[in-house]
């Protein structure tokens, strides 16, 4: 007991010396969150934009989150709204190097759908995937990345659901950009 106590002193203690970052990410899907049928139709803005907190920790690891919301819209014949609010929960690992520095990302990733009528299997678990570049070292650090999620079905499909309904896609990859500090 006593070196599980001293080991999880050390743990602690050095997690507690690394810094953390907090700044802000965004960037752009390449594809709609939703997938629409019959008479509605998805026209959202491609944009991602919120804040970010990063805590490194000892051997190139880090664990982070962002907090990323995405203005939905869509016809019904007329123009309405929603929102989309996705929260990742990662752990990176940043290769060795000077300079830039490559890092590998992974870890579970959630998805709010708000304001959206008549939505059939709402996929809110996921997994996320990304790789990108991390530049600076000093109190800015500016980031840029690709970030696959994967989210699952949700509730199951209705295959005799109305022809005006709409559905969440499963699969979605961002271009990331970040600024902390």
């Amino acid at each position: 007991m006593k070196h599980f106590l001293a080991i999880l002193s050390l743990v602690t203690a050095s997690a507690a010396a690394q810094p953390l970052h907090f700044g802000l990410r965004g960037g752009f899907a390449f594809q709609d969150v939703i997938d629409s049928r019959g008479n509605l139709r998805a026209a959202s803005k491609h944009w991602t934009l919120g804040p970010t907190a990063e805590l490194s920790l000892p051997f190139g690891f880090a664990a982070g989150a962002d907090l990323l919301y995405r203005r939905l819209e869509y016809q019904d014949p007329g123009a309405n709204t929603a929102n989309s609010w996705t929260v990742p929960l990662l752990v990176k690992y940043h290769l060795p190097g000077d300079g830039a520095r490559y890092y590998l990302e992974a870890g579970p990733s959630f998805r709010s759908l708000g304001n959206l009528p008549r939505i059939e299997g709402n996929a809110t678990k996921g997994l996320a995937l990304g790789a990108g570049v991390r530049f600076g070292a000093g109190l800015a650090r500016f980031s840029m990345g690709l970030r696959y999620s994967r989210y699952g079905q949700g509730r199951g499909l209705d295959v005799n659901a109305p022809a005006g309904a709409f559905r969440t896609k499963e699969n979605q990859l961002d271009l990331l950009f970040g600024l902390t500090f």
